[in-house]
Formats: C-alpha cells, sequence, structure tokens
C-alpha cells in the first residue's frame, strides 16, 4: 500500500475514533480500546509529536468513554479535540490553524477513505493514513531521535488552548486580548547552554523562520565562540498562560548589520514577538526565505521585555556528559522505548530515505566496517553498481571516540546475505542468507516476483553480479570474526561494546528470509561468545535466556513480545551503568518496569 507520511517531518497526528482508534463505533453500542494505539499516543506524545481527535461522535460521550475505562491519562494527551457531527474537512483545518502548524507537517489517520478525500480538498498538503498503516507509524517511529520525557512540548499546547478558549470567549478586539495576556520576553546570549535545544528549534522551525539556514551544532558552536562578529541570542517568551520556554533565536552579523538566523516557534506565533525582537534589534537587514508566516513591519508595544525569565527543568544543561549509541535493527528501536537516561542517546537504525527506500545495510557489521576502511569516493563507487546502496548508508559515526558505550545488535548477520568483490573484497548486502544469489540454480526464486518482460533484463544483472561477487556464507562465520575484531580495534579503547545475540530457541513463527535463522544463530553466537572473551570491554545480552514461552515471539525469530523488549532494556541498563560505575541509564516509567514481571 502506498505511503502517504514521513513520521521525520510529523508535529501533529490526527486521530478518527471509531473503527480507527478503538475498536467499534460509539453510537451503536460499546467500543474497546486499542491498547497498542493508547502505547501509540503516549510515544508519539514522549517524541514531541502531539495528538488530536476529528470525530463524527458526541464530545460528551467520547470524554466519558475515556474516563469509566480508567483512560483519563490519554484523553488529556489530546489537544484541540473536534468532535461533532458536521463534516471534517473544515474541521481538521481549523485544528491545524489553532495549533499554529503547517499540513505538510500533520497526519490525519482514518479509516474512512471518502474522509481522507474530502479533508484533502480543504488541506492539500496533508499527509494522511488508513487504520492498517498504524504499525507502520508506531514502526518508524524511532526514527524521531528527540526526546520529551517530561511532556514540555504538550505542556505548551496546553497553554495554547486554553489561551484559544478564552480568546473565543473573549468580546475584546484582539489587540485587546493580547494586552491583556501580560506577555513579557527576555533575551539571553548564554547560547553554548542550550546549544541542543537551540538546534532542534533550528531543524524544527518552519513558518516563523525567517532566514531558514540549517546547521549543525559544530556550526553553532563555531558562531558562538565568535563573540566579536556574532551577537547571538535565545529568546524566552511568557504570559499569563504559561512559559513557552525558548522558542526564538538570532544571529547577528555585527560587521555587516545582517540578520544570519531569525526564528521563532510557531507555538508565539500571532502574540507579536518575531516583530517585538525585530524591532528591539533596530531592524537589522534580513534576506527573508519565504515563504514566512509573519510580516516584520508592523510595531507591537503589548509586549514587556524583561531582564531574565526562568527556564523549566526540560530546558537546562544535561546532568551528564555521556554518549551512548545504539546501532541496529528491529530489536534495539523497540528496546530503546523502555530507555530513560542523564545522558545523550543516539541512534543509527533502518530507516525510509526521501525516495521511501527502505535503508538498513549500515546496521550489519560488515558494512560497520567498510564504510570506515573505504575511501568516500571508494564507498561513492558503490552506489553505482548492483545491489545499489544508498549513499545515507554511509554516515554514521560509529568510531567517534566521544561514545563510552555502544550497543550493536548482530541478529542482522543471521539473515541479510553479504557478497564479497573478487577483485577488491567490497561487500555488497543483498537479500537472505539462506539464498545464495551466485548460484543460478536459485535464480528462478529470485526472479520469481519481477514481471514477465523484465525477468532477461534482471538475469543479465545476476549473470554480472556473479562474475564479481562471491557469497560470503551461510552463516559468513569467517567474515562476521573479520568484522568484528577490525571494530573492536578501530574503536577507542575507552569505548565499551555491548553485543546483542539473537535467539536459540526454534520457532513456528516466520517471515520471508527468516528460515533456518535460529539454527543460524546457534552458530554464529558461539563464536562471538568466545570471540568476545578475548576483550574485556565487551558485553553480551542473551536473548535466548529471556524467552519462555513461544509467546515471546512476533512474527518471526527476530521480533518479539513487549516483555522481551524490557528485558533486553533491562539487561542494557545493567551492563551500561555497572561498566560506568554509575547509573546513567533507567527504565522509562515504572509501567514499563511492571510488564516485564
Amino acid at each position: 500500500m502506498y505511503k502517504d507520511f514521513d513520521i521525520t517531518k510529523t508535529k501533529l497526528i490526527i486521530w478518527d475514533l471509531d473503527d480507527t482508534f478503538w475498536d467499534g463505533t460509539l453510537s451503536e453500542g460499546g467500543v474497546s480500546f486499542n491498547n497498542e494505539n493508547l502505547k501509540l499516543v503516549e510515544e508519539l506524545t514522549t517524541k514531541g509529536i502531539m495528538n488530536s481527535i476529528c470525530s463524527k461522535n458526541d464530545l460528551l460521550n467520547v470524554k466519558s468513554e475515556f474516563i469509566t475505562n480508567g483512560y483519563i491519562k490519554y484523553w488529556q494527551m489530546f489537544l484541540f479535540p473536534s468532535i461533532n457531527w458536521e463534516a471534517k474537512g473544515q474541521r481538521v483545518k481549523s485544528i491545524i490553524e489553532a495549533m499554529q502548524l503547517r499540513e505538510e507537517n500533520v497526519i490525519v489517520i482514518d479509516d474512512n477513505e471518502t474522509n481522507i478525500k474530502e479533508i484533502k480538498y480543504y488541506c492539500p498538503n496533508i499527509m494522511s493514513a488508513p487504520q492498517t498503516q498504524i504499525p507502520k507509524i508506531a514502526k518508524e517511529l524511532y526514527l524521531v531521535n528527540d526526546y520529551d520525557f517530561e511532556y514540555t512540548r504538550l505542556k505548551q499546547y496546553k497553554i495554547l488552548e486554553a489561551k484559544n478558549k478564552d480568546k473565543l470567549l473573549s468580546k475584546s478586539s484582539n489587540e485587546e486580548f493580547l494586552r491583556n495576556s501580560n506577555i513579557k520576553v527576555c533575551i539571553k546570549h548564554d547560547c553554548e547552554e542550550n546549544i541542543d535545544r537551540i538546534q532542534r528549534l533550528i531543524l524544527r522551525t518552519n513558518q516563523l523562520n525567517f532566514t531558514k539556514n540549517r546547521v549543525n551544532k559544530e556550526m553553532l558552536a563555531e558562531i558562538f565562540a565568535n563573540k566579536d562578529k556574532y551577537d547571538s541570542a535565545y529568546v524566552i517568551a511568557e504570559d499569563k498562560y504559561g512559559n513557552y520556554g525558548i522558542c526564538g533565536f538570532y544571529v547577528l552579523n555585527k560587521e555587516t548589520n545582517s540578520l544570519e538566523h531569525f526564528l521563532f516557534s510557531c507555538r508565539i506565533m500571532n502574540m507579536g514577538v518575531e516583530q517585538f525582537i525585530y524591532k528591539h534589534l533596530g531592524e537589522p537587514i534580513i534576506k527573508i526565505a519565504f515563504p514566512v508566516s509573519s510580516n516584520l513591519n508592523s510595531f507591537e508595544n503589548w509586549i514587556q521585555l524583561v531582564d531574565n525569565i526562568e527556564l523549566k527543568q526540560k530546558e537546562e544543561k544535561p546532568k551528564s556528559n555521556l554518549n551512548i549509541l545504539f546501532k541496529g535493527a528491529c530489536d534495539l528501536y523497540s528496546t530503546i522505548n523502555y530507555i530513560d537516561g542523564d545522558c545523550n542517546i543516539d541512534t543509527e537504525f533502518p530507516f525510509w530515505n526521501k525516495k521511501l527506500v527502505y535503508v538498513s545495510a549500515h546496521t550489519h557489521p560488515a558494512f560497520i566496517e567498510q564504510t570506515h576502511r573505504l575511501s568516500h569516493d571508494e564507498l561513492m563507487s558503490l552506489t553505482r553498481t548492483f545491489p545499489y546502496p544508498q549513499p545515507e548508508e554511509f554516515n554514521t559515526e560509529f568510531f567517534d571516540p566521544k561514545y563510552k558505550v555502544i550497543i550493536l545488535s548482530l541478529l542482522q548477520a543471521a539473515y541479510r546475505g553479504i557478497y564479497i568483490n573478487k577483485n577488491n573484497g567490497h561487500y555488497a548486502e543483498y537479500g537472505y542468507i539462506n539464498c545464495d544469489v551466485t548460484d543460478e540454480n536459485n535464480w528462478d526464486t529470485v526472479l520469481a516476483s519481477i514481471p514477465e518482460q523484465f525477468k532477461e533484463q534482471n538475469r543479465r544483472i545476476l549473470m554480472e553480479f556473479k562474475k564479481n561477487y562471491t557469497f560470503a556464507g551461510n552463516p559468513p562465520i569467517d567474515l562476521l570474526m573479520q568484522n568484528l575484531t577490525y571494530i573492536r580495534e578501530h574503536l577507542s579503547p575507552e569505548t565499551n561494546l555491548i553485543f546483542i545475540l539473537g535467539s536459540e530457541i526454534k520457532t513456528d513463527k516466520t517471515l520471508e528470509g527468516y528460515d533456518g535463522v535460529c539454527d543460524m544463530h546457534i552458530l554464529l553466537n558461539k563464536h562471538v561468545r568466545e570471540f568476545a572473551k578475548k576483550y574485556d570491554n565487551i558485553d553480551i545480552v542473551e536473548i535466548t535466556d529471556l524467552i519462555q514461552s513461544d509467546d515471546d515471539y512476533s512474527e518471526c525469530i527476530n521480533h518479539f513480545s513487549r516483555r522481551i523488549y524490557v528485558e533486553i532494556a533491562r539487561k542494557i541498563i545493567d551492563i551500561t551503568n555497572r561498566r560506568l560505575n554509575a547509573k546513567h541509564l533507567s527504565l522509562k516509567t515504572e509501567k514499563d518496569s511492571q510488564l516485564a514481571q
């Protein structure tokens, strides 16, 4: 089915209720809540993605359904819910406008295709998904590497929601309402202390980003350090409804009196903050990168500039400068949902790129080694030959000495096919480990899904591939040991490695390519254990030890129940804290902890 959403661009999801968020139709009798959808709303909120509702129902009945079932916590996670019997197109548009977002940053989920078509008529740039793609949204959520464990963003939108209600009830003009809101702003220059928050603001803002210069942390640090040339500052705002945290940022080039960065969060849209700051700076030169949703020419005199507004705890400098990296496939991106920490946690997981190609080879130990060993030109040459790895597969920070702990899953090594170039030793990943595509006896199977008119063309590609490559093995034990040796020897001695080993307990549940993977795990794990004994900075998490019954598997031997992911998280936390002699990681919530018991 066609995928019409990109979770990495998403700031809001608008849910239908009947036969979508819950099972059944409320007006026709009882409904049952879908626990996975409840969990997803909580996980979305933790990632800073907000939730709303657009449903044809009775508001009081819907609210009562949440409360009587003990789900008031989830009800409070929905913002600007629109629940009545009117058509949905205009209502969805109103929700987006009230939250001051752009259509292209919103996904609407609805089981009724007619509703989606109507919504797209009013909001042509909105993303959409039928209820059948909710699991795909949940599966791809790991791509959003942003965490808001204290629900700071939700609280700030709650302020906007309350403000919006008061404004609708007020009979005063918009200007009178703003004057009565007691808006205060503070300009602070200690940007180095909040560089992570500022960079996220730069990457996330669009509507009120007047310059749209996207920069990384290293570039920001250079700007902040050059105080003779640049005046850099962030803006905090508050009014009688609450504190908006860091909601603006600018960089003024003092030599040219021009703004190189000038941007604000959509949370403070229509408050006049951006106009006030621009006027305060003396209206410097600015080359506006359109489109923007504000005009800087007006002057707002209802805002008070104050010396200090305190940041909330979420936006303070992290307690620890420790860096930890998780690299692997579905086992780790499911596990990380249960891990909290006082440190910086980075992830390198499979992802959908802009061409909607699923990029995953970079998590295989052979590709980790190759990416570090080969030059940039050599790596790019691989992208031009079958099986055409994506350039993004070579973007990694894996060997950066800043990481004190790296968690590496080896589950990919037991089911993905690896091939070695006969001329230069370069690696290629293609297909599954149980099907050698250099063996002509397997070509009918490989080409089975190819349309008849393209089979001969693809057969010639396989013939060329066979001429240049040799199969690394089933399983590729020698290659894996070579990969792991290279990885360990080229990582910093201060970096602790934690390997995740696949389960050695068979299951009848299987997907394409997973036949015989249990036997591969048994062979590979034996050699990895022996390898790990040679080093004092390698630990192992044995998934085999966590399996209690076949119910612990979901779909196949590498996909697990929630209990298993919690247990994997617990093992990683225990090993990491022991290695670092401090409690840097913990299970995210007590609720998650109880799931494993």
